[in-house]
């Protein structure tokens, strides 16, 4: 991994294990789970868990920490330590949890990972940054894409806000821990989560009250839409979802600000990482 690289993927590690201890102890994980960290760091949350849950793969792309981690938590045998860029790594086929402080950086590209994935956590606690979290908790007023899509399919929400001080270093950010929840029961069928997709995605590019709209709302007017018989309607639909996900590979999301001298740096980095994971291939 290249300096600019990890400087850009760096995270404000938490350091109160009291803290950590409680956070976790108030989770759903349990004794009978698998838990996936991501972004290990310097091993607090790894500890915590050992205590908590049956076994634990924890991944941590840098090389440094990794060693450090390893050397930490060779004694124990419910741990299995993965070195390497998450965004790589072929998530479990078996039922899991999550629980993690991610980087701020690459937030939306963890969770689309994981909430996109066909075997998707049962559960899952990252450590975000709150403007990120806005993006997939559903609000009152204003709703993103992303919050839309996922709503029928899990249960996004804050359940901790952090203080600065609870990171070392000190994040200029304010950050909090939102839980994703995979739902028992999705609020439409399993056989419309593609079409739904789609609908959501064409309606947000074209819509400008799309924003605005209700989640029950989106779940009524998508029903209609799909008992009607426009075909031709439907056919301008289909392929949203697909099309737009093969546009945002294309794109390094970047959550930095401009104002930062390295950033165009930094971002020519990432994009090299992209694309060098990315390799162009054809159509499948």
């Amino acid at each position: 991994m290249s300096k600019t690289t990890r400087d850009l993927l760096s995270q404000n590690f938490l350091w109160n294990r009291e803290l950590v201890n409680r956070l976790i102890r108030g989770s759903s994980i349990s004794q009978n789970d698998s838990v996936l960290e991501i972004g290990a760091g310097k091993g607090i949350i790894t500890e915590e868990l050992l205590g908590t849950c049956r076994e634990i793969t924890a991944i941590e792309a840098d090389e440094r920490l990794f060693t450090k981690l390893r050397d930490k938590l060779t004694h124990s045998q419910k741990i299995s330590l993965v070195s390497g860029n998450f965004l790589r790594f072929s998530l479990p086929t078996k039922p899991f949890k999550v629980f993690s402080n991610i980087p701020f950086s690459i937030t939306g590209e963890i969770i689309k990972k994981l909430l996109f994935s066909p075997n998707p956590p049962a559960d899952s606690y990252l450590v975000v940054q709150n403007e990120a979290a806005e993006k997939f908790v559903i609000r009152k007023g204003r709703n993103s894409m992303l919050a839309i899509i996922f709503y029928p399919f899990f249960d996004i929400k804050v359940v901790h806000n952090f203080k600065k001080t609870d990171f070392k270093p000190e994040p200029r950010v304010e950050s909090c821990l939102i839980r994703l929840t995979k739902r028992r029961s999705s609020l439409i069928s399993d056989s419309s989560l593609e079409p739904y997709r789609d609908y959501v995605v064409y309606k947000f590019t074209r819509d400008r009250s799309a924003t605005s709209t209700s989640p029950q709302k989106w779940l009524n007017d998508f029903k209609t839409f799909m008992g009607g018989n426009d075909i031709r309607a439907q056919r301008k639909v289909d392929g949203s979802f697909g099309k737009w996900r093969n546009e945002e590979k294309k794109l390094a999301k970047i959550h930095r600000t401009r104002k930062d001298k390295n950033w165009l740096t930094l971002k020519k980095s990432l994009c090299k990482d992209i694309s060098d994971r990315n390799p162009k291939r054809g159509n499948n």
